[in-house]
């Protein structure tokens, strides 16, 4: 492309109504959900539970969910994706896990949305799940990642072992995961104590100082993009393949997701 096109080429964002949406994503289907419940479960983190009749929702471990979560003054397209943290298909029933950490639209609608309301959910999306063949399994995150993680260390099939790494702002916010007795649990929390959200250094440090077991493992990083994106740096450089790493960014400290759920990662590698 010629320099003076270049400096004028503008990156396109991808139209978030239903049916530009249900055109171009393979496999999914819209799905108008209604809250059910909402609790508490950490000083950040709200559990919500949606229902309607969801008997073609084939959620893989870590896939998650598009929600048109309402703004003012939008259209209904605005989306927030939010990973599957349990799926009943005979209950007819979707949990969810939000954080609030980051705030916005999606952690306000978690927030207030009265119960009874009904929401439009596309899915199943994301690329990222359990790889069957691995023996062991890490998942390093902040608190963004941990449905998605909770949900694929469930899927573990025994003898097999789970490892978390997760920095939080507030210990109680990290719900240790309840596995099977085959399946080998250990949980390393980092806390932030005050450093900014896009500071990797809290994960970089408690990544270096993990032993990973023998045998064949995989990586799953979750959570905020700068941070993501060093955590596999480093452990490409520590010699792992790419194809044992699955990178997810959920959020951007600063910068709003796009209105179609993703954050902006244009100028960041992955």
């Amino acid at each position: 492309m010629p320099d003076v096109l270049r400096k004028f080429a503008v990156p396109t964002t991808p139209s978030t109504d239903t049916a530009s949406l249900l055109s171009r994503l393979e496999g999914v289907a819209a799905y108008q959900l209604e809250i059910t419940g909402r609790s508490d479960l950490s000083p950040s983190l709200i559990e919500v539970i949606l229902a309607g009749n969801i008997e073609t929702l084939k959620a893989l471990p870590g896939n998650d969910l598009m929600l048109a979560v309402p703004v003012e003054g939008g259209d209904g397209s605005f989306r927030r994706r939010y990973s599957v943290r349990s799926l009943d298909s005979a209950a007819g029933t979707v949990t969810l896990w939000i954080d609030t950490v980051a705030g916005g639209p999606g952690a306000r609608w978690a927030q207030h949305a009265a119960i009874g309301s009904s929401i439009e959910c596309i899915g199943p999306r994301g690329k990222v799940t359990l790889d069957p063949l691995a023996d062991w399994h890490l998942f390093v995150g902040d608190l963004s990642f941990l449905a998605a993680a909770s949900s694929m260390a469930e899927a573990i099939e025994a003898p097999g072992q789970a490892i978390f790494l997760f920095e939080v702002d507030e210990p109680d916010d990290l719900i240790s995961p309840s596995l099977d007795d085959g399946i080998g649990v250990t949980v390393g929390i980092i806390e932030r104590s005050g450093r900014s959200k896009s500071d990797p250094v809290g994960l970089m440090a408690g990544l270096a100082a993990l032993e990973f077991p023998a045998d064949e493992g995989h990586f799953y990083l979750g959570g905020e993009l700068s941070v993501v994106a060093a955590l596999k740096t480093a452990l490409l450089q520590r010699g792992f393949e790419t194809a044992q790493i699955h990178a997810k960014p959920y959020w951007r400290s600063g910068v709003a997701n796009l209105a179609h759920g993703e954050p902006r990662k244009d100028d960041v590698s992955l």
